[in-house]
């Protein structure tokens, strides 16, 4: 007897054409330029995670938090130092964190229930995002010579921990933040391949990212309506 697979039309186009193609296009650029597998790898297993995240899946958060770790020391290799320390000391753990908390907060229909937060939560998140940018930036970063484009690095490590914990505390807007900080990372790394076009693949993860994280806004929304 013969097992079927369904995938109906709307995921194929919406979640796996683009997952494929944006595969390609990083295995493609990282042969061309020669880059190394341990740098590749993290690219190719977030569009995995970005799937899991988009769909409300708490097994996003395990596989993201393995993922992070390697991301860790990819960041340090390009001298993307708070980068690696949101990866390795913040995300890292977060993630696993949210995994359990999601896993212990589901629903009778195994969906995690989700929350949202107000006017006043909006304006605390924003304001200690940018208080964590402003001491990382004026304060710490004085301590490595070498960072590679520190305000844009500063602000990405201070706005990762602000979302990483809302989303482990399961606030749907933890995704609109993230939206903004996607389009953030994108100049970042357009930013870093115009002095190093070996780093084009993180340029093409986070334009990727950026669609599965408006995808994830969309979904955990109509999750928490529910």
């Amino acid at each position: 007897m013969r097992m079927r697979i369904k995938i109906s039309p709307k995921k194929l186009f919406i979640d796996y054409i683009p997952m494929a193609m944006t595969g390609v296009l990083i295995i493609a650029f990282a042969i061309i330029n020669k880059q190394t597998f341990f740098k590749t790898l993290p690219t190719i297993i977030t569009l995995f995670v970005q799937i899991l995240l988009a769909r409300a899946n708490r097994f996003g958060f395990l596989v993201g938090g393995i993922n992070a770790a390697i991301y860790g020391l990819s960041y340090l290799s390009d001298g993307l130092y708070f980068s690696m320390i949101s990866a390795l000391g913040i995300s890292f753990p977060i993630q696993l964190y949210s995994f359990f908390n999601w896993s212990a907060k589901r629903t009778a229909g195994n969906r995690t229930e989700l929350k949202r937060f107000d006017k006043r939560t909006w304006l605390i998140s924003i304001g200690i995002t940018l208080v964590g940018w402003a001491i990382c930036y004026f304060g710490l970063s004085r301590f490595f010579a070498d960072a590679l484009l520190p305000s844009f690095d500063t602000f990405q490590f201070a706005s990762g921990i602000v979302i990483s914990v809302y989303a482990a505390r399961r606030y749907v807007e933890s995704q609109y933040m993230n939206v903004f900080v996607s389009f953030v990372s994108i100049i970042m790394w357009v930013l870093i391949c115009l002095s190093n076009p070996s780093n084009v693949n993180y340029l093409i993860i986070s334009f990727y990212n950026l669609f599965m994280i408006i995808k994830a806004s969309i979904n955990w929304t109509k999750q928490y309506r529910r």
